[in-house]
């Protein structure tokens, strides 16, 4: 017999050139495969992309109404999806404009598949920094209360959503990024080796998020030559998409093109340091035991994650301390025990995802989806009557 392959949508922003967003698809797929067997993953985004010039192969959700027949169930997300202001990256935009931006790349999805009864599952994207306008009220509660499961990544974006359903169905898990060193090798990869030689990297490095923000760091390491002689620098940019250019840090060391996002993973987990603001270099940088130091404040929205972990340092110290203090913080090590909650965490979160992908849904979702149709003209018309449409 023939083992079935079962076809599973994702949507986020998987056609922008930034790390995090290119890793969900990629982990999604090795914790779907572990459990179902075998899996296609489709990937929707905004814009087409096809290898080799893309990591994988990306269709634009102007397809997906003519293709959702065919999935089995879609996840949504992860990353900060879940959001309204239209300023998500300079120049992203929607393939026509008949598709809103940017619900249209995770909204829109979610009603799309419900409409055909395709269960959908909120892969722990967050929304933090965003408020839900009136007009989108009814939209999210349709949405999210015939969704089968509902996983966000932090408290303040469970919070946001728990307004518009009922029985505490919004669930708090780790980022499934925290899950990416179960697909690096145990090794070095002959890539990986590649990748030092042509950058020029022979010693123990230290990443440096390549970004505007970060412009004063290198004067920063010039200031500590002869302390920081053991270690190279090397800028890095994780999100080329949002401005991070090497010629942001003169000086250091820069890589001659841009990894697939699985390489440049395991490029961050044998580094001795990573410093930056990006949340998914941090994330990777703490499983794999590598010590972070950012200017992000742990205590607002998705950073909050990151507190329980003792090798994240906040770059004021490493200006008001200097070179030597930031050294005797410098060093791959055992990752936290952290780490393994957050794992674990993970493992039931794709439990309960594959669940619910084998469950399915049944015709009231079909039903409750027609109802809301139904209603919609009196929606409209109370919101215009109220100035908010």
């Amino acid at each position: 017999m023939t083992e079935r392959q079962w076809q599973i949508g994702i949507v986020g922003t998987f056609d922008v050139r930034n790390f995090g967003d290119l890793l969900f698809p990629l982990i999604a797929e090795a914790e779907l495969r572990e459990r179902l067997g075998a899996v296609k993953l489709h990937r929707f985004s905004y814009h087409a992309k096809t290898p080799p010039d893309w990591p994988y192969a990306v269709t634009s959700v102007a397809d997906l109404p003519r293709v959702v027949a065919d999935l089995d169930a879609m996840l949504i997300g992860g990353g900060f999806l879940i959001r309204f202001d239209k300023e998500v990256a300079p120049g992203y935009a929607p393939p026509n404009p008949s598709i809103p931006h940017p619900t249209g790349y995770w909204l829109t999805p979610a009603l799309i598949a419900l409409q055909r009864g395709i269960p959908v599952v909120w892969n722990a994207p967050g929304m933090h920094i965003n408020d839900v306008p009136r007009w989108a009220h009814p939209l999210l509660r349709l949405a999210l209360g015939l969704s089968s499961y509902v996983a966000v990544r932090d408290e303040p974006s469970r919070a946001t959503l728990a307004q518009f359903v009922e029985d505490d169905r919004v669930t708090v898990v780790p980022d499934t990024a925290f899950g990416i060193t179960r697909l690096l090798p145990a090794e070095p990869s002959d890539e990986l080796k590649r990748l030092w030689r042509a950058a020029g990297i022979t010693k123990p490095y230290v990443l440096v998020q390549a970004a505007d923000s970060m412009s004063w760091f290198p004067r920063f390491v010039a200031s500590g030559k002869r302390r920081f002689s053991g270690l190279q620098f090397v800028a890095l940019p994780i999100g080329p998409v949002l401005g991070d250019h090497a010629s942001n840090l003169p000086g250091f060391l820069a890589l001659t093109t841009w990894p697939d996002p699985l390489l440049l993973a395991e490029f961050i987990s044998h580094a001795s340091a990573v410093v930056g603001h990006s949340y998914h270099l941090a994330i990777t940088a703490l499983t794999s035991g590598v010590p972070v130091f950012t200017w992000m404040d742990l205590s607002v929205g998705k950073f909050t994650a990151l507190l329980e972990f003792e090798t994240i340092y906040p770059l004021s110290a490493v200006r008001e301390s200097g070179p030597d203090w930031f050294v005797s913080r410098v060093g791959k090590r055992k990752p936290l025990p952290a780490v393994e909650t957050k794992l674990h965490l993970l493992a039931n979160h794709w439990d309960r995802a594959v669940t619910a992908i084998r469950n399915g849904t049944d015709a009231s979702t079909r039903a409750a989806i027609a109802t809301f149709w139904q209603s919609l003209p009196l929606i409209l018309e109370k919101q215009s009557a109220e100035g908010l449409a």
